[in-house]
């Protein structure tokens, strides 16, 4: 594989302690869904992409000697993900957060051993979403989504000419694994949609996806991520009122002082003190 075909594998592993982080935070509503169950799925896929990087590496016995870390994510593949052995000794964790916690130091170690197998630029910007989760949560059916979507851009779903000759018709390209199979005339009939979200950290996570895509396709060395301090900054925007939950800015309410203040430091202080 390339660099960027087993980015894919790092970012997909990433995804998953997004979700363990989503998880930590809106486990009240959660509560009626099986929690154990997804959990579960979501380790499998966590552990089983681990190792499909570090495999890229062909060091799986020095790696296994050198690093206890690495040895417990192997141990968790094929002792319990890929099989299930009678001897296997669960992962101990008390909270979702210390899961995260967890799983955030094991891919660590994987993005450390394998770097050479590895883009120089990529980069493992958590946040803490899940896609289906999010929609479950928060109750967005298909339509409600295409809603939210027309509401956030107004020109969503609307070509920009209706000329069929400034028209360039491609096949999307929608899985890295797809290049395979593919030769490489038939690459130039491809193109990737790179696609927003319904919040700014779905949004980050579709990007950065497209992006793997589009660099496996072209043969392109692109990456995009967060600034520093993104994912705190939007939740403390979102808490405070100023955003909803699908990252659109809202009018602040007077009477909160706090979301005044933030108000007043994002515009230099131009605006009059309301309360």
């Amino acid at each position: 594989m390339t660099k960027w075909e087993v980015a894919r594998y790092l970012i997909d592993a990433k995804k998953c302690v997004d979700s363990i982080l989503y998880i930590a935070r809106h486990k009240k509503s959660l509560y009626n869904i099986d929690l154990r169950k997804k959990t579960s799925s979501i380790l499998r896929e966590f552990y089983i992409n681990c190792c499909v990087v570090l495999d890229e590496t062909k060091q799986k016995i020095e790696m296994c000697k050198n690093s206890e870390i690495i040895k417990r994510v192997y141990y968790e593949r094929d002792k319990d993900k890929a099989h299930k052995d009678s001897d296997y000794k669960p992962l101990k964790f008390d909270t979702f957060t210390e899961l995260s916690s967890i799983m955030k130091k094991q891919l660590r170690e994987v993005f450390v051993y394998c770097k050479d197998v590895l883009p120089d630029n990529i980069t493992l910007d958590y946040v803490p979403h899940d896609k289906e989760l999010f929609r479950f949560v928060n109750s967005i059916s298909p339509e409600k989504e295409q809603e939210i979507l027309q509401k956030k851009h107004p020109l969503y779903g609307k070509m920009s000419s209706t000329n069929p000759n400034d028209m360039i018709i491609r096949k999307v390209f929608q899985d890295t694994e797809d290049i395979r199979n593919m030769t490489e005339d038939e690459k130039d009939k491809y193109a990737v949609v790179i696609e927003n979200g319904l919040n700014l950290f779905e949004g980050l996570q579709n990007r950065q996806d497209s992006i793997i895509r589009f660099n496996v396709l072209s043969g392109y060395n692109a990456w995009c991520s967060f600034k520093k301090d993104s994912v705190e900054w939007i939740t403390k925007m979102t808490v405070l009122g100023l955003l909803d939950i699908y990252s659109m800015p809202q009018l602040p309410d007077p009477e909160n002082k706090e979301a005044m203040e933030e108000v007043r430091k994002i515009f230099g202080g131009l605006l009059n003190d309301q309360t």
